[in-house]
Protein backbone atom coordinates (compact mmCIF):
# COMPACT_ATOMS: atom_id res chain seq x y z
CA UNK A 1 0.00 0.00 0.00
CA UNK A 2 1.24 3.26 -1.30
CA UNK A 3 2.46 5.55 2.08
CA UNK A 4 0.74 8.47 0.75
CA UNK A 5 -2.37 6.74 0.39
CA UNK A 6 -2.40 5.65 3.80
CA UNK A 7 -1.57 9.33 5.24
CA UNK A 8 -3.97 11.15 3.90
CA UNK A 9 -8.04 11.26 5.24
CA UNK A 10 -9.71 10.03 2.79
CA UNK A 11 -9.31 8.85 -0.72
CA UNK A 12 -12.17 9.41 -3.26
CA UNK A 13 -11.74 7.48 -6.67
CA UNK A 14 -14.45 6.98 -9.76
CA UNK A 15 -13.96 3.20 -10.66
CA UNK A 16 -16.74 1.46 -13.13
CA UNK A 17 -18.16 -1.81 -11.98
CA UNK A 18 -15.22 -3.74 -13.39
CA UNK A 19 -12.49 -1.47 -11.83
CA UNK A 20 -14.01 -2.33 -8.40
CA UNK A 21 -14.86 -5.96 -8.40
CA UNK A 22 -11.45 -6.52 -10.73
CA UNK A 23 -9.22 -4.73 -8.09
CA UNK A 24 -6.66 -6.78 -7.24
CA UNK A 25 -5.60 -4.98 -4.18
CA UNK A 26 -9.08 -4.81 -2.86
CA UNK A 27 -10.84 -7.35 -0.75
CA UNK A 28 -14.21 -6.14 0.78
CA UNK A 29 -15.69 -6.82 4.11
CA UNK A 30 -19.02 -6.67 5.37
CA UNK A 31 -18.68 -5.64 9.70
CA UNK A 32 -20.92 -7.30 12.04
CA UNK A 33 -22.23 -4.17 13.15
CA UNK A 34 -24.12 -3.17 10.18
CA UNK A 35 -27.46 -4.20 9.04
CA UNK A 36 -27.78 -8.08 7.14
CA UNK A 37 -28.99 -7.80 3.69
CA UNK A 38 -32.59 -6.06 3.45
CA UNK A 39 -33.17 -5.36 0.16
CA UNK A 40 -36.33 -6.33 -1.55
CA UNK A 41 -38.00 -6.52 -4.54
CA UNK A 42 -38.35 -3.13 -5.21
CA UNK A 43 -34.79 -1.94 -4.54
CA UNK A 44 -33.90 -4.51 -6.46
CA UNK A 45 -35.66 -3.88 -9.88
CA UNK A 46 -35.18 -0.69 -9.06
CA UNK A 47 -31.69 -1.14 -9.41
CA UNK A 48 -31.90 -3.16 -12.37
CA UNK A 49 -34.31 -0.97 -14.22
CA UNK A 50 -31.98 2.29 -13.35
CA UNK A 51 -29.03 0.82 -14.99
CA UNK A 52 -31.54 -0.86 -18.11
CA UNK A 53 -32.78 2.11 -18.88
CA UNK A 54 -29.71 4.28 -18.98
CA UNK A 55 -28.45 2.18 -21.15
CA UNK A 56 -30.98 2.21 -23.47
CA UNK A 57 -31.45 6.03 -23.34
CA UNK A 58 -27.88 5.98 -24.87
CA UNK A 59 -26.27 7.80 -21.27
CA UNK A 60 -22.82 7.47 -22.10
CA UNK A 61 -22.43 6.30 -18.15
CA UNK A 62 -24.97 6.08 -15.31
CA UNK A 63 -23.73 6.98 -11.49
CA UNK A 64 -24.68 4.26 -8.93
CA UNK A 65 -23.24 5.96 -5.82
CA UNK A 66 -20.71 6.37 -3.27
CA UNK A 67 -19.32 3.54 -1.72
CA UNK A 68 -17.74 4.50 2.12
CA UNK A 69 -14.81 2.40 2.68
CA UNK A 70 -12.29 2.27 5.82
CA UNK A 71 -9.11 0.66 5.59
CA UNK A 72 -7.07 -0.90 4.85
CA UNK A 73 -6.04 -2.85 8.11
CA UNK A 74 -3.39 -4.90 8.97
CA UNK A 75 -4.73 -7.79 6.13
CA UNK A 76 -5.50 -5.33 3.72
CA UNK A 77 -8.99 -5.42 4.05
CA UNK A 78 -11.39 -2.78 3.70
CA UNK A 79 -14.40 -2.26 5.72
CA UNK A 80 -17.74 -1.78 3.76
CA UNK A 81 -19.61 1.70 5.92
CA UNK A 82 -21.70 2.28 3.67
CA UNK A 83 -22.55 0.41 -0.01
CA UNK A 84 -22.88 -3.12 1.21
CA UNK A 85 -26.46 -3.20 -0.50
CA UNK A 86 -25.24 -2.71 -4.03
CA UNK A 87 -22.18 -4.61 -3.41
CA UNK A 88 -24.20 -7.75 -2.38
CA UNK A 89 -27.44 -7.40 -5.05
CA UNK A 90 -24.02 -6.56 -8.04
CA UNK A 91 -22.70 -9.69 -6.85
CA UNK A 92 -25.55 -11.69 -6.68
CA UNK A 93 -26.34 -10.40 -10.22
CA UNK A 94 -22.77 -11.79 -11.33
CA UNK A 95 -23.21 -15.29 -9.72
CA UNK A 96 -26.50 -15.58 -11.87
CA UNK A 97 -24.89 -14.46 -15.13
CA UNK A 98 -21.61 -17.47 -14.33
CA UNK A 99 -24.43 -19.89 -13.33
CA UNK A 100 -27.14 -19.66 -15.80
CA UNK A 101 -26.21 -17.59 -19.24
CA UNK A 102 -22.65 -17.20 -19.78
CA UNK A 103 -20.54 -19.79 -18.43
CA UNK A 104 -17.83 -19.89 -20.68
CA UNK A 105 -17.66 -16.13 -21.18
CA UNK A 106 -14.32 -15.08 -20.65
CA UNK A 107 -15.11 -11.09 -19.42
CA UNK A 108 -18.02 -12.91 -16.51
CA UNK A 109 -15.42 -15.03 -15.63
CA UNK A 110 -12.95 -12.74 -14.75
CA UNK A 111 -15.08 -10.88 -13.17
CA UNK A 112 -16.29 -13.19 -10.66
CA UNK A 113 -13.27 -14.79 -10.75
CA UNK A 114 -11.84 -11.37 -9.26
CA UNK A 115 -13.56 -11.88 -6.32
CA UNK A 116 -11.43 -14.90 -4.47
CA UNK A 117 -8.12 -15.14 -4.22
CA UNK A 118 -5.52 -17.51 -2.93
CA UNK A 119 -5.18 -16.24 0.78
CA UNK A 120 -8.87 -15.19 1.38
CA UNK A 121 -10.81 -17.14 -0.98
CA UNK A 122 -13.49 -14.65 -1.12
CA UNK A 123 -13.05 -11.50 -1.79
CA UNK A 124 -16.71 -9.89 -0.67
CA UNK A 125 -17.19 -11.12 2.58
CA UNK A 126 -21.04 -10.15 4.50
CA UNK A 127 -21.32 -10.31 8.15
CA UNK A 128 -20.28 -13.51 9.57
CA UNK A 129 -23.71 -14.51 10.87
CA UNK A 130 -24.49 -14.56 7.08
CA UNK A 131 -21.61 -15.20 5.14
CA UNK A 132 -21.87 -18.82 5.26
CA UNK A 133 -25.98 -18.88 4.02
CA UNK A 134 -24.43 -16.28 0.76
CA UNK A 135 -21.96 -18.43 0.05
CA UNK A 136 -23.88 -21.79 0.41
CA UNK A 137 -27.15 -19.85 -1.87
CA UNK A 138 -25.40 -17.47 -4.10
CA UNK A 139 -20.79 -17.64 -4.39
CA UNK A 140 -21.05 -21.34 -4.44
CA UNK A 141 -23.61 -21.98 -6.91
CA UNK A 142 -26.93 -19.97 -7.02
CA UNK A 143 -29.38 -22.24 -5.86
CA UNK A 144 -32.70 -21.05 -6.67
CA UNK A 145 -35.57 -22.02 -5.10
CA UNK A 146 -38.40 -24.48 -6.82
CA UNK A 147 -41.04 -22.38 -7.07
CA UNK A 148 -42.23 -18.85 -6.65
CA UNK A 149 -41.62 -17.61 -3.07
CA UNK A 150 -44.27 -15.95 -1.20
CA UNK A 151 -44.69 -12.62 0.05
CA UNK A 152 -43.47 -13.86 3.59
CA UNK A 153 -40.90 -16.37 2.46
CA UNK A 154 -39.09 -13.27 0.38
CA UNK A 155 -38.41 -11.41 3.18
CA UNK A 156 -36.82 -14.37 4.40
CA UNK A 157 -34.66 -15.50 1.66
CA UNK A 158 -33.79 -11.75 0.26
CA UNK A 159 -30.35 -13.53 -1.57
CA UNK A 160 -32.60 -16.20 -2.96
CA UNK A 161 -35.45 -13.35 -3.97
CA UNK A 162 -32.70 -10.90 -5.90
CA UNK A 163 -31.46 -13.82 -7.36
CA UNK A 164 -34.93 -15.03 -9.00
CA UNK A 165 -35.62 -11.48 -9.94
CA UNK A 166 -32.53 -11.36 -12.14
CA UNK A 167 -33.06 -14.99 -13.56
CA UNK A 168 -36.57 -13.48 -14.90
CA UNK A 169 -34.48 -10.34 -16.01
CA UNK A 170 -31.78 -11.94 -18.50
CA UNK A 171 -33.95 -14.68 -19.31
CA UNK A 172 -36.38 -12.19 -20.81
CA UNK A 173 -33.21 -10.69 -22.77
CA UNK A 174 -31.87 -13.47 -23.75
CA UNK A 175 -34.66 -13.92 -26.56
CA UNK A 176 -32.66 -10.64 -27.75
CA UNK A 177 -29.80 -12.03 -29.52
CA UNK A 178 -26.73 -10.12 -28.28
CA UNK A 179 -28.72 -7.91 -25.13
CA UNK A 180 -27.22 -9.77 -22.42
CA UNK A 181 -23.93 -9.10 -23.73
CA UNK A 182 -24.23 -5.32 -24.61
CA UNK A 183 -25.65 -4.86 -21.13
CA UNK A 184 -23.12 -6.50 -18.97
CA UNK A 185 -20.55 -4.35 -21.14
CA UNK A 186 -22.59 -1.50 -20.57
CA UNK A 187 -22.96 -2.89 -16.60
CA UNK A 188 -19.09 -3.21 -16.03
CA UNK A 189 -17.63 -0.26 -18.04
CA UNK A 190 -20.12 2.66 -18.12
CA UNK A 191 -21.52 2.09 -14.68
CA UNK A 192 -19.53 4.13 -12.16
CA UNK A 193 -19.16 4.26 -8.38
CA UNK A 194 -16.96 6.46 -6.18
CA UNK A 195 -15.06 4.58 -3.30
CA UNK A 196 -14.34 6.72 -0.44
CA UNK A 197 -11.29 5.25 1.37
CA UNK A 198 -11.56 6.52 4.53
CA UNK A 199 -7.88 5.80 6.86
CA UNK A 200 -10.15 6.49 10.14
CA UNK A 201 -13.69 4.91 11.16
CA UNK A 202 -14.54 8.20 13.18
CA UNK A 203 -14.08 10.25 9.61
CA UNK A 204 -15.94 7.59 7.59
CA UNK A 205 -19.12 7.92 9.71
CA UNK A 206 -19.00 11.84 9.78
CA UNK A 207 -18.70 11.64 5.99
CA UNK A 208 -21.57 9.29 5.62
CA UNK A 209 -23.72 11.82 6.85
CA UNK A 210 -22.95 14.53 5.02
CA UNK A 211 -23.28 11.97 1.90
CA UNK A 212 -26.75 10.47 3.29
CA UNK A 213 -28.84 10.94 0.30
CA UNK A 214 -31.36 8.87 -1.85
CA UNK A 215 -30.25 4.92 -1.90
CA UNK A 216 -27.41 5.54 1.24
CA UNK A 217 -27.72 1.89 3.32
CA UNK A 218 -27.02 3.26 7.13
CA UNK A 219 -29.98 5.35 9.57
CA UNK A 220 -28.45 6.81 12.59
CA UNK A 221 -28.96 3.66 14.49
CA UNK A 222 -26.67 2.00 12.31
CA UNK A 223 -23.91 4.92 12.95
CA UNK A 224 -24.72 5.18 16.56
CA UNK A 225 -23.99 1.15 16.27
CA UNK A 226 -20.87 2.11 14.25
CA UNK A 227 -19.66 4.23 16.91
CA UNK A 228 -19.92 2.17 19.67
CA UNK A 229 -18.51 -0.91 17.77
CA UNK A 230 -15.39 0.51 16.72
CA UNK A 231 -14.76 1.80 20.31
CA UNK A 232 -15.62 -1.28 21.86
CA UNK A 233 -13.07 -3.81 23.77
CA UNK A 234 -11.99 -6.91 21.09
CA UNK A 235 -12.55 -9.51 23.36
CA UNK A 236 -15.71 -7.79 24.17
CA UNK A 237 -17.54 -6.83 20.74
CA UNK A 238 -19.52 -10.40 20.92
CA UNK A 239 -21.16 -9.33 24.16
CA UNK A 240 -21.99 -6.13 22.82
CA UNK A 241 -23.11 -7.39 19.38
CA UNK A 242 -25.13 -9.77 21.42
CA UNK A 243 -26.93 -7.13 23.32
CA UNK A 244 -27.52 -4.66 20.47
CA UNK A 245 -29.61 -8.14 18.74
CA UNK A 246 -31.59 -8.07 21.38
CA UNK A 247 -32.72 -4.67 21.07
CA UNK A 248 -32.98 -4.64 17.72
CA UNK A 249 -35.54 -7.84 18.21
CA UNK A 250 -37.16 -6.07 20.67
CA UNK A 251 -37.69 -2.94 18.82
CA UNK A 252 -39.02 -5.05 15.44
CA UNK A 253 -41.68 -6.95 17.89
CA UNK A 254 -42.85 -3.57 19.24
CA UNK A 255 -43.12 -2.09 15.42
CA UNK A 256 -40.59 0.91 16.69
CA UNK A 257 -37.71 2.26 14.97
CA UNK A 258 -34.74 1.72 16.54
CA UNK A 259 -33.65 5.59 16.09
CA UNK A 260 -36.95 6.67 17.70
CA UNK A 261 -35.67 4.43 20.56
CA UNK A 262 -32.59 5.90 20.66
CA UNK A 263 -34.14 9.61 20.90
CA UNK A 264 -36.70 8.96 23.48
CA UNK A 265 -33.70 8.16 25.13
CA UNK A 266 -31.44 10.67 24.12
CA UNK A 267 -34.37 12.95 26.11
CA UNK A 268 -34.16 10.88 29.29
CA UNK A 269 -30.18 11.40 29.58
CA UNK A 270 -30.07 15.26 28.62
CA UNK A 271 -32.83 16.17 30.44
CA UNK A 272 -32.57 19.16 28.24
CA UNK A 273 -33.33 19.85 24.66
CA UNK A 274 -30.52 18.75 22.15
CA UNK A 275 -28.59 21.12 20.85
CA UNK A 276 -27.14 18.91 18.43
CA UNK A 277 -28.33 15.61 15.84
CA UNK A 278 -28.90 11.91 17.26
CA UNK A 279 -25.67 10.87 16.76
CA UNK A 280 -23.77 14.12 17.51
CA UNK A 281 -25.79 14.17 21.26
CA UNK A 282 -24.91 10.29 21.56
CA UNK A 283 -21.61 10.13 20.61
CA UNK A 284 -20.34 12.99 22.69
CA UNK A 285 -21.90 11.89 25.34
CA UNK A 286 -20.78 8.47 25.69
CA UNK A 287 -17.16 9.72 23.87
CA UNK A 288 -15.43 8.22 27.14
CA UNK A 289 -18.41 5.25 27.85
CA UNK A 290 -17.60 1.68 27.97
CA UNK A 291 -19.37 0.73 24.96
CA UNK A 292 -20.87 -2.68 27.01
CA UNK A 293 -21.74 -0.40 29.27
CA UNK A 294 -23.45 2.13 27.74
CA UNK A 295 -25.53 -0.95 25.37
CA UNK A 296 -26.85 -2.21 28.41
CA UNK A 297 -27.84 0.93 29.77
CA UNK A 298 -30.10 1.51 26.58
CA UNK A 299 -31.16 -1.82 26.74
CA UNK A 300 -32.47 -1.73 30.12
CA UNK A 301 -34.31 1.75 28.83
CA UNK A 302 -35.98 -0.54 26.02
CA UNK A 303 -37.21 -2.87 27.72
CA UNK A 304 -38.84 -0.36 30.33
CA UNK A 305 -40.34 0.98 27.03
CA UNK A 306 -41.74 -2.38 26.21
CA UNK A 307 -43.69 -2.54 29.35
CA UNK A 308 -45.79 0.35 28.76
CA UNK A 309 -46.24 -1.00 25.12
CA UNK A 310 -47.31 -4.00 26.06
CA UNK A 311 -49.80 -2.12 28.72
CA UNK A 312 -53.31 -3.00 28.35
CA UNK A 313 -54.47 -0.66 31.08
CA UNK A 314 -56.87 2.12 29.58
CA UNK A 315 -55.28 4.77 31.02
CA UNK A 316 -52.21 4.22 28.13
CA UNK A 317 -54.73 3.64 25.43
CA UNK A 318 -55.11 7.44 25.00
CA UNK A 319 -51.93 8.09 24.95
CA UNK A 320 -51.44 6.19 21.52
CA UNK A 321 -53.61 8.91 19.70
CA UNK A 322 -51.67 11.90 20.43
CA UNK A 323 -50.16 13.22 17.24
CA UNK A 324 -46.54 13.59 19.11
CA UNK A 325 -45.41 10.18 19.92
CA UNK A 326 -41.65 11.22 21.16
CA UNK A 327 -42.61 13.57 24.61
CA UNK A 328 -45.06 10.99 26.15
CA UNK A 329 -42.94 8.15 25.71
CA UNK A 330 -40.25 9.81 26.80
CA UNK A 331 -41.65 10.83 30.07
CA UNK A 332 -43.67 7.49 31.24
CA UNK A 333 -40.30 5.54 29.77
CA UNK A 334 -37.96 7.60 31.91
CA UNK A 335 -40.33 6.73 34.89
CA UNK A 336 -41.01 3.08 34.06
CA UNK A 337 -36.69 3.41 34.12
CA UNK A 338 -36.58 5.20 37.35
CA UNK A 339 -39.26 3.28 38.94
CA UNK A 340 -40.86 5.82 40.12
CA UNK A 341 -43.37 5.19 42.70
CA UNK A 342 -46.69 7.61 41.70
CA UNK A 343 -46.65 6.44 38.02
CA UNK A 344 -50.83 5.90 38.07
CA UNK A 345 -51.02 9.59 38.68
CA UNK A 346 -48.06 10.58 36.51
CA UNK A 347 -49.83 9.20 33.81
CA UNK A 348 -52.98 11.37 34.38
CA UNK A 349 -51.17 14.46 34.82
CA UNK A 350 -49.46 13.90 31.27
CA UNK A 351 -52.45 12.81 29.83
CA UNK A 352 -54.23 16.23 30.90
CA UNK A 353 -50.95 18.11 29.87
CA UNK A 354 -50.87 16.84 26.36
CA UNK A 355 -54.88 16.29 25.71
CA UNK A 356 -55.37 19.94 26.52
CA UNK A 357 -52.49 21.49 24.54
CA UNK A 358 -53.98 19.63 21.80
CA UNK A 359 -57.89 20.68 22.29
CA UNK A 360 -56.16 24.37 22.78
CA UNK A 361 -54.92 24.05 18.99
CA UNK A 362 -51.40 24.13 20.09
CA UNK A 363 -48.49 22.15 17.99
CA UNK A 364 -46.68 19.72 19.74
CA UNK A 365 -43.55 22.62 20.01
CA UNK A 366 -45.57 24.31 22.86
CA UNK A 367 -45.10 21.08 25.01
CA UNK A 368 -41.46 20.48 24.17
CA UNK A 369 -39.66 22.48 27.02
CA UNK A 370 -42.02 21.48 29.92
CA UNK A 371 -41.41 17.81 28.76
CA UNK A 372 -37.25 17.87 29.41
CA UNK A 373 -38.47 19.84 32.56
CA UNK A 374 -40.63 16.90 33.50
CA UNK A 375 -37.87 14.31 33.15
CA UNK A 376 -35.96 16.46 35.02
CA UNK A 377 -38.22 16.12 37.78
CA UNK A 378 -38.90 12.44 37.29
CA UNK A 379 -35.35 11.91 37.91
CA UNK A 380 -35.47 14.43 40.53
CA UNK A 381 -38.06 12.40 42.44
CA UNK A 382 -40.45 15.43 42.43
CA UNK A 383 -43.97 14.11 43.64
CA UNK A 384 -47.25 14.73 41.05
CA UNK A 385 -48.59 17.42 43.15
CA UNK A 386 -45.52 19.35 42.72
CA UNK A 387 -45.31 18.49 38.62
CA UNK A 388 -48.84 19.75 38.84
CA UNK A 389 -48.38 22.88 40.15
CA UNK A 390 -46.19 23.97 37.57
CA UNK A 391 -47.88 22.36 34.91
CA UNK A 392 -51.13 24.12 36.14
CA UNK A 393 -48.79 27.85 36.26
CA UNK A 394 -47.88 26.99 32.53
CA UNK A 395 -51.49 26.44 31.41
CA UNK A 396 -52.71 29.34 33.22
CA UNK A 397 -50.00 31.64 31.20
CA UNK A 398 -50.57 29.93 28.00
CA UNK A 399 -54.63 30.20 28.78
CA UNK A 400 -54.64 26.29 27.56
CA UNK A 401 -57.89 25.83 29.42
CA UNK A 402 -60.04 28.96 28.53
CA UNK A 403 -59.33 28.05 24.64
CA UNK A 404 -60.18 24.02 25.19
CA UNK A 405 -63.07 25.01 26.53
CA UNK A 406 -63.90 27.46 24.03
CA UNK A 407 -62.95 24.64 21.21
CA UNK A 408 -65.39 22.28 23.17
CA UNK A 409 -68.18 24.16 22.55
CA UNK A 410 -67.95 25.14 19.66
CA UNK A 411 -67.98 22.82 15.71
CA UNK A 412 -65.54 19.96 16.63
CA UNK A 413 -66.36 18.42 13.51
CA UNK A 414 -63.41 17.48 11.63
CA UNK A 415 -60.92 18.67 14.62
CA UNK A 416 -58.19 16.10 14.76
CA UNK A 417 -58.17 15.22 18.39
CA UNK A 418 -62.28 14.72 18.39
CA UNK A 419 -62.21 10.70 17.33
CA UNK A 420 -59.43 10.12 20.05
CA UNK A 421 -61.74 12.35 22.55
CA UNK A 422 -64.66 10.21 22.32
CA UNK A 423 -62.26 7.35 22.59
CA UNK A 424 -61.43 8.35 25.99
CA UNK A 425 -64.57 8.91 26.61
CA UNK A 426 -65.59 5.70 25.43
CA UNK A 427 -63.17 3.47 27.24
CA UNK A 428 -64.73 4.90 30.59
CA UNK A 429 -68.11 3.51 30.12
CA UNK A 430 -66.60 0.34 31.31
CA UNK A 431 -65.42 0.09 35.34
CA UNK A 432 -62.51 -2.72 33.88
CA UNK A 433 -59.07 -1.12 34.44
CA UNK A 434 -57.91 -3.23 31.09
CA UNK A 435 -59.19 -3.14 28.13
CA UNK A 436 -58.92 -3.85 23.91
CA UNK A 437 -57.15 -1.15 21.92
CA UNK A 438 -59.34 0.41 19.37
CA UNK A 439 -56.96 1.62 16.40
CA UNK A 440 -58.30 5.06 14.81
CA UNK A 441 -57.73 3.77 11.79
CA UNK A 442 -59.78 5.01 8.39
CA UNK A 443 -62.88 1.80 9.34
CA UNK A 444 -63.35 4.54 12.29
CA UNK A 445 -66.22 6.87 11.95
CA UNK A 446 -67.40 10.33 13.63
CA UNK A 447 -71.08 10.07 12.85
CA UNK A 448 -73.41 13.20 12.88
CA UNK A 449 -76.65 12.21 14.49
CA UNK A 450 -78.18 14.75 12.68
CA UNK A 451 -77.50 14.43 9.50
CA UNK A 452 -75.97 17.64 7.63
CA UNK A 453 -78.24 17.08 4.93
CA UNK A 454 -81.36 16.79 7.87
CA UNK A 455 -83.72 19.45 5.83
CA UNK A 456 -84.13 17.00 3.06
CA UNK A 457 -86.07 14.80 5.01
CA UNK A 458 -89.61 15.41 6.63
CA UNK A 459 -89.25 13.56 9.55
CA UNK A 460 -86.02 16.02 10.34
CA UNK A 461 -87.86 19.60 9.61
CA UNK A 462 -90.78 19.12 12.10
CA UNK A 463 -88.39 18.73 14.86
CA UNK A 464 -85.88 21.05 13.65
CA UNK A 465 -85.16 25.06 12.47
CA UNK A 466 -82.27 25.94 10.58
CA UNK A 467 -81.37 28.30 13.22
CA UNK A 468 -81.21 25.16 16.34
CA UNK A 469 -79.43 23.15 13.52
CA UNK A 470 -77.15 25.53 12.53
CA UNK A 471 -76.07 25.86 16.15
CA UNK A 472 -75.83 22.21 16.82
CA UNK A 473 -75.15 20.29 13.81
CA UNK A 474 -71.45 20.25 14.13
CA UNK A 475 -71.11 20.13 18.29
CA UNK A 476 -70.09 17.99 20.14
CA UNK A 477 -73.39 16.80 21.18
CA UNK A 478 -74.44 15.76 17.75
CA UNK A 479 -71.65 13.40 17.78
CA UNK A 480 -70.67 9.87 18.17
CA UNK A 481 -68.66 6.81 16.60
CA UNK A 482 -69.17 3.86 14.53
CA UNK A 483 -67.30 1.75 12.57
CA UNK A 484 -66.88 0.09 8.93
CA UNK A 485 -69.78 0.73 6.63
CA UNK A 486 -72.57 2.07 9.45
CA UNK A 487 -71.55 5.27 8.91
CA UNK A 488 -72.61 5.56 4.96
CA UNK A 489 -75.69 3.67 5.49
CA UNK A 490 -76.79 5.56 8.02
CA UNK A 491 -76.32 8.98 6.49
CA UNK A 492 -78.98 10.78 6.35
CA UNK A 493 -81.93 8.80 7.27
CA UNK A 494 -84.51 9.52 9.76
CA UNK A 495 -83.70 8.96 13.94
CA UNK A 496 -86.08 6.05 14.09
CA UNK A 497 -84.20 4.30 11.15
CA UNK A 498 -80.70 5.36 12.42
CA UNK A 499 -81.54 3.79 15.36
CA UNK A 500 -82.12 0.29 13.50
CA UNK A 501 -79.04 0.57 11.74
CA UNK A 502 -77.41 0.73 15.16
CA UNK A 503 -78.89 -1.53 16.78
CA UNK A 504 -79.28 -4.60 14.47
CA UNK A 505 -78.27 -3.42 11.07
CA UNK A 506 -74.69 -4.64 9.39
CA UNK A 507 -73.68 -6.88 11.97
CA UNK A 508 -75.76 -5.96 14.95
CA UNK A 509 -75.67 -3.34 18.03
CA UNK A 510 -72.98 -0.88 17.35
CA UNK A 511 -70.04 -2.03 19.62
CA UNK A 512 -69.65 1.37 20.93
CA UNK A 513 -71.18 2.60 24.34
CA UNK A 514 -71.50 6.02 23.24
CA UNK A 515 -73.37 5.20 20.28
CA UNK A 516 -75.55 3.16 22.65
CA UNK A 517 -76.94 5.52 24.94
CA UNK A 518 -78.07 6.81 21.69
CA UNK A 519 -80.89 3.85 21.68
CA UNK A 520 -82.39 5.40 24.71
CA UNK A 521 -83.74 8.24 22.49
CA UNK A 522 -87.62 8.36 21.16
CA UNK A 523 -86.72 11.73 19.63
CA UNK A 524 -83.50 13.36 18.15
CA UNK A 525 -83.96 17.41 19.15
CA UNK A 526 -82.05 20.06 20.29
CA UNK A 527 -82.59 18.99 23.95
CA UNK A 528 -80.79 15.93 23.32
CA UNK A 529 -77.91 17.12 21.84
CA UNK A 530 -77.89 19.86 24.72
CA UNK A 531 -78.16 16.78 27.28
CA UNK A 532 -75.23 14.74 25.08
CA UNK A 533 -73.19 18.04 24.95
CA UNK A 534 -73.81 17.97 28.60
CA UNK A 535 -73.06 14.57 29.36
CA UNK A 536 -69.27 14.58 27.21
CA UNK A 537 -68.17 17.41 28.98
CA UNK A 538 -68.61 16.32 32.47
CA UNK A 539 -66.77 13.00 30.82
CA UNK A 540 -64.06 14.98 29.36
CA UNK A 541 -64.04 16.71 32.93
CA UNK A 542 -63.72 13.84 34.90
CA UNK A 543 -60.95 11.84 32.62
CA UNK A 544 -58.98 14.99 32.64
CA UNK A 545 -58.85 15.69 36.41
CA UNK A 546 -56.10 14.32 38.39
Amino acid sequence: MNQDVKDKIFIPAAKTIEQIFGDADSFFIVPDYQRPYSWESEQVEALWDDIYDAMNNGDESYFLGPVILTGPDPEERFQVVDGQQRLTTLTILFCVLRDLFLPEDKMIADAIKSLKNEKFRLRFVSQSSEQNRFEAEILQKVKFPPAELSERSKKENRFANAAMIFRDKLTELSGEGKAISGFIDYLLKRVIMITITCTHPSFAVKLFQVLNTRGLDLSPADLIKSFLYQKCEPARSAQFLCTWREIETLAESMGEPLADLLTYYEYYLLAANPREGLFEELTRLWRDSDSNAVVFEFSKFVKAFSEIFQSSLKIINGFWYLPNQFYWKAILTTARMNGYDDFQRLALLMRRLFYFYWIAGYTSTKTKQMTFNIIQWIKAKKTVDEMACEIEAKMERDQVLKRAQENLSGDVYGESWLRALLMLVEYEQTDDSKIEFIELDSRLHVDHILPGEWHKKEEWRQDWTRDDAFLRLNSLGNMTLLSGRKNIVASNDPFPVKKEIYRKGHGGMTAFMISRKILEKDKWTKREVDERQSWLLSEAQRIFSV
